[in-house]
């Protein structure tokens, strides 16, 4: 693979954007004065009784995935913050010379482990980034005085993940990337695995990021080892899907993932988000409430907060959740959190009909009271999710085996989106672990049960959680075209130093459509494919792994075997090689790298990309 290639595709890829949702160590939380209308998710919710309590957050980590920060925001002082980037190549990443323009002032860098901003610098005083930190750690002291943003975990360990730079104007602009030495950008599942390898228990993702296949185990590693990823719908009346099942190609929507929606003091869906969308899990706050609106204010405003709010105070709430019940794991507090929703009492979880609740209202007073680990270590949303997509005829067979599938390939769902069905879900070939991962966490639940039945003790070493970083070692990977499969254990760098470091990272930046890939077979005629696919010539397709029902959701039955998802036609390489020959984007040399079309494109409209004004 011809280097100037690479760097040819790298650089178009750099044109890309990631889109950002709406738009922030508390010292002495009572210092803030209580019933200020702007601090409502504060004050209405019991979050001053669990500080009253000594439930602060104290003891979880919390990771923030978002734009570069502002490091010396006074809403941080007395805060337990760090400012991070995981950057792939060289210890420090910069602006491209395509952003050295009206949006970037000057060549700016940001360092793997200083990656703060200084307020003033650039005449930014506070980034989206900024905002969503302080919703979870923020002290509510401002600039020259004024209030400032509150958090609700004051005395949680916040990492901030810096993605990317910030720009002047509102704070639902985008994230200009960031180049490492070998010209690629930070990636977004990048970001989630160091968060997850660095101690993270929550992942609060305010943004995001299309991804191809390659990111998924990344991702995964997360649900692996029982992160609570939360994240937000679009600020917008788009309909989303019209079921819980996930989309294996969109880091606010993979499988497993707390997927938010923003309500006001009464519990009322925004009308601006007040549609379908069946992968919506949970409501949180996130109207009326007090932030920064502009990279330049330095007094904020009660306004709409966006999905992006919801998304951090939730994982604010989950991080009081985590501290109160420290013996948890991070899906049996899932399971809480689904199951004890507001007007819930039944004690199972309840997904609303309609598809734009999702299980509920967060009732961070009952996560408090009822002890989660009486639930079970298993992903609840992971397993409705896999459950749910076998009911579909459209999207019967996403998360199941992929084995027959060329490398590197794609497959894509029939129209199963909300509006107007005329969308598909594109699959990746890796979509596959999903399942799998799945499968082991029920199977690792079973011998936890028969411990406790056989009457031994410490049976939770058996559980999905705890056997993780075994399961990191022999989860399998697609082959990589030498007969041989690689672990999801191993980092990604791994892969590029074997590959003689040829294999370098380059991800499509958020806001890139997820390209058509190397190596893959022509589309077959019909509605679910010909042979090769499903239908007559087809070869058999194993059953999807045996997965018990969900209580408490009517009509679920026990998984069938799935169709073939139907692939798309096969497309030239970005790297000018002819479909099925050239370089294997699977072999050890290239598994780091993620490609692109050779035109990338924005989403329209963007997902996660407005603030809510009110």
């Amino acid at each position: 693979m011809a280097g100037g290639r690479v760097a040819g595709v790298v650089r178009r890829l750099v044109m890309g954007v990631v889109a950002v949702v709406a738009a922030g160590a508390l010292c002495v939380p009572s210092a803030v004065a209580a019933d200020s209308p702007g601090y409502w998710y504060v004050d209405d919710t019991g979050v001053r009784d669990a500080w009253a309590q000594g439930i602060t957050g104290e003891g979880v980590k919390v990771a923030v995935v978002d734009d570069e920060m502002i490091s010396n925001y006074p809403g941080y002082a007395g805060a337990d913050v760090s400012f991070k980037a995981a950057i792939k190549h060289g210890d420090s990443c910069s602006t491209s010379k395509e952003y050295n323009g009206d949006i970037v002032t000057g060549r700016r860098t940001i360092k793997a482990d200083n990656a703060g901003r200084k307020a003033g610098d650039g005449g930014i005083y506070t980034t989206h980034g900024t905002n969503m930190m302080a919703f979870i750690v923020g002290n509510g002291q401002g600039y020259d005085g004024n209030p400032g943003v509150l958090g609700s975990a004051p005395k949680a360990s916040v990492t901030s993940y810096a993605k990317g730079f910030a720009t002047t104007g509102l704070l639902d602009g985008v994230i200009v990337p960031c180049m490492d030495s070998d010209d690629a950008p930070i990636s977004g599942p990048d970001s989630i695995r160091a968060a997850a390898e660095g101690g993270a228990r929550i992942i609060s993702l305010s943004i995001d990021q299309n991804i191809t296949g390659l990111g998924v185990p990344s991702i995964l590693y997360a649900v692996r080892h029982g992160v609570i990823m939360v994240t937000g719908r679009g600020n917008d009346p788009v309909k989303g899907t019209k079921d819980l099942v996930g989309k294996p190609g969109a880091m606010n929507e993979f499988p497993g993932q707390v997927v938010t929606n923003m309500v006001d003091r009464d519990g009322n869906i925004d009308k601006s988000t007040d549609v379908m969308d069946g992968n919506v899990t949970t409501l949180s706050p996130g109207v009326d409430v007090l932030r920064y609106n502009k990279a330049e204010d330095k007094a904020p405003q009660i306004m709409g907060g966006g999905t992006s709010v919801a998304t951090a105070v939730l994982s604010g709430y989950l991080a009081l959740v985590m501290s109160r019940w420290p013996e948890a794991t991070g899906n049996q507090i899932l399971q809480s959190l689904i199951r004890n929703t507001k007007g819930n009492d039944s004690g199972e979880a309840k997904l609303d009909p309609e598809h734009k609740r999702g299980f509920g209202e967060v009732d961070l007073g009952k996560l408090l009271e009822v002890d989660p680990t009486q639930y079970p270590d298993i992903n609840p949303i992971l397993q409705w999710q896999v459950e749910t997509s076998e009911k579909h005829e459209e999207t019967k067979g996403m998360y199941t085996s992929h084995a027959d599938w060329e490398d590197y390939s794609y497959g894509e769902t029939d129209p199963f989106d909300g509006d107007n069905g005329e969308r598909t879900i594109r699959v990746p070939k890796e979509a596959e672990l999903v399942g799998q991962e799945l499968d082991r966490q029920v199977k690792a639940w079973k011998r936890v049960e028969q411990c406790r039945a056989d009457g031994g003790s410490d049976c939770m070493r058996y559980s999905a959680t705890n056997t993780a970083d075994e399961a990191d070692k022999s989860t399998p990977l697609p082959d990589t075209g030498g007969g041989k499969a690689v672990s999801s254990g191993l980092p990604s760098w791994f892969w590029w130093a074997v590959g003689g470091g040829a294999g370098a990272l380059v991800l499509a930046v958020g806001g890139v459509v997820l390209a058509v890939v190397l190596a893959r077979r022509k589309r077959n005629r019909g509605r679910h494919g010909g042979p090769g696919n499903s239908g007559p010539g087809a070869p058999p397709m194993p059953p999807a792994p045996p997965m018990p029902p969900m209580t408490g959701r009517p009509g679920v039955n026990a998984p069938t075997a799935p169709r073939r998802l139907p692939q798309g036609p096969a497309v030239p390489s970005p790297y000018g090689d002819a479909p099925g020959s050239g370089p294997n984007p699977y072999s050890p040399a290239n598994y780091s790298r993620e490609t692109a079309s050779q035109k990338p494109q924005l989403f329209a409209p963007p997902v996660l990309s407005k603030h809510v004004p009110r």
